[in-house]
């Protein structure tokens, strides 16, 4: 193994010390969302992809990349992106399904948006101006338009806790305009919602099953003839990814459900980390190829804790972490409402005052001196891309993920992967 490491700062704060308490989680959720809701040198190659993934077919359409590099995926992709809401049998939670779609298509048509406002419980939405609009965010896909011809892997995107299916189409939309279908679930026991109307979370089982049920939806809808995704997906290829809580259950899908492939857990993880289980999904290491992220400056997901967790992870193995980023690069979150002053001038509308320590947690990253989101949004899209082609065969050379350091100057804190190249 070779790594590439800065030190981090030692953090107060820690995820497994934030979770328990439902109080303080209920004023930090309804921060959130008001913000919208409310150097060194580089690593060697990553280790080749699982042998239980097969080798792409014909029949599958993820763009080819002649002279790959530690930056070919920083910008979009070559297909446009549509959008669509679906839900599941049972429960009836929204899933947010995201694709590729030819450029020509979407001509002449409106940006999708998501207003997190349609999120909050009725109360709260009493507490905003009339005609309100700071919770409106404008996202890279489309709606009502055509799936591109093609077969494509299924990534199921898992939000955070407080969160919501929405959350990060920064990344989702990139995904798909790189040949992915993309499928996020709204986590009924754990999204905003849920914390806002302080309903009981039922555990990581019931997330985990929420994914799993995702993925089959979108085995249904790839075998039903009458289906616009009938043919579309690669069912022999599915990842599942996720932010925060949701990096965890990640990590619980591709421990319980044999469908998924491959796992990235950015800004959360729970094997040797937050409070591993000693029972369940939670008290076992997929053994499967998997990567982790977070940043340097994290007070949510202490970095240490995920440097542990990719200790106990079984190879193929990755570890990125971001110089100077909080917990919230991986969402949208700290870009919408920025209009209106971001979250002080959100909650100001709506006549709160945000406790200073419960501010700072919920808008953990937004702010200096944490780094920019936005300028950490090209790392996070390159190294997840390529993680994801890599894994899946695309790719068969690991050159997407050499050399981040270099191609990311003093964005890169640590660069870790096993079994590296050679070895």
């Amino acid at each position: 193994m070779r790594v590439n490491r800065r030190p981090a700062p030692r953090l107060a704060f820690s995820y497994v010390h934030i979770l328990p308490t439902r109080l303080g989680l209920l004023v930090v959720a309804v921060a959130v969302a008001l913000i919208g809701c409310s150097s060194s040198s580089s690593s060697s190659s990553a280790a080749s992809p699982s042998s239980d993934i097969a080798p792409p077919r014909q029949s599958d359409h993820v763009p080819a990349v002649p002279n790959l590099g530690p930056r070919s995926f920083t910008e979009p992709g070559p297909f446009a992106v549509g959008v669509t809401t679906r839900s599941l049998p049972g429960d009836h939670a929204p899933v947010e399904v995201w694709y590729p779609a030819a450029p020509a298509s979407v001509t002449g048509k409106p940006r999708a948006t998501y207003d997190v406002q349609d999120l909050l419980p009725v109360a709260l939405k009493k507490l905003f101006p009339p005609g309100f609009q700071g919770g409106v965010y404008q996202t890279d896909a489309y709606r009502g338009i055509e799936v591109a011809a093609g077969r494509f892997p299924l990534v199921a995107f898992i939000h955070g806790y407080s969160g919501f299916r929405n959350q990060s189409t920064f990344l989702t939309t990139h995904l798909a305009s790189w040949g992915f279908v993309v499928a996020a679930p709204e986590l009924l026991d754990n999204d905003l919602t849920a914390v806002l109307s302080a309903t009981k979370a039922s555990g990581s089982g019931a997330d985990i099953a929420e994914v799993s049920a995702t993925i089959s939806l979108l085995g249904r809808l790839n075998s039903a003839s009458s289906s616009p995704f009938a043919g579309h997906v690669d069912m022999s290829r599915v990842a599942a990814i996720g932010h925060s809580l949701g990096g965890a259950v990640s990590e619980g899908a591709a421990t319980a459900d044999p469908a998924v492939t491959t796992f990235i857990g950015m800004a959360g993880a729970t094997v040797g980390s937050f409070g591993q289980a000693s029972t369940g999904p939670g008290s076992t290491v997929p053994d499967k190829p998997g990567l982790l992220m977070v940043g340097t400056t994290d007070r949510v997901a202490d970095p240490a804790g995920i440097a542990k967790a990719y200790d106990a992870m079984t190879e193929p193995k990755r570890l990125v972490t971001l110089a100077g980023y909080g917990h919230l690069v991986f969402a949208d979150i700290c870009q919408i409402g920025t209009s209106q002053g971001g979250l002080v001038g959100l909650a100001a509308g709506a006549h709160l005052t945000l406790p200073g320590e419960l501010k700072k947690l919920a808008t953990d990253g937004c702010y200096a001196p944490d780094r920019p989101v936005t300028t950490g949004w090209p790392l996070i899209r390159q190294t997840v891309t390529a993680q994801l082609r890599h894994v899946f065969g695309f790719d068969r050379s690991a050159a997407g993920l050499a050399g981040l350091s270099a191609a990311f100057p003093h964005l890169v804190a640590v660069e870790a992967t096993s079994p590296s190249a050679g070895d």
